[in-house]
């Protein structure tokens, strides 16, 4: 009889911060899938590709606000995709203002952790 032992599983270590910009990466996603479906442009503000210090109070609270973008973002696209699965289509001056959404929390997240 053959027995097979599970490999060790340890998952990989990862920062809050880490996770926050893991979700900027979703948020930057939902955008482009709003895009694609509203016939728009997906322009996404640019990431900061250097970050000063940041205190264990703004990484809460960069965090708190990532976590609450990608959810909005998730709910705005269950809601495209419940519409398409309908056989209906979102307005598509919904979609515009979904993504200006979008672009507005990517944009207040960059300045967060560029303080």
């Amino acid at each position: 009889m053959i027995h097979f032992l599970p490999e060790s599983f340890e998952p990989a270590s990862t920062t809050p911060i880490d996770e926050s910009i893991e979700r900027l990466e979703c948020i930057r996603t939902a955008l482009s899938v709003a895009a694609q479906v509203g016939g728009i442009e997906a322009a996404a503000p640019a990431t900061p590709e250097q970050w000063g210090v940041l205190s264990p109070a703004r990484q809460r609270m960069i965090e708190a606000r990532s976590i609450e973008s990608a959810q909005g973002a998730a709910a705005g696209l269950e809601m495209l995709a419940a519409q398409r699965a309908a056989g209906t289509s979102a307005n598509p001056q919904s979609i515009a203002h979904f993504a200006d959404l979008l672009r507005a929390e990517l944009n207040g997240l960059n300045r967060m952790f560029s303080l």
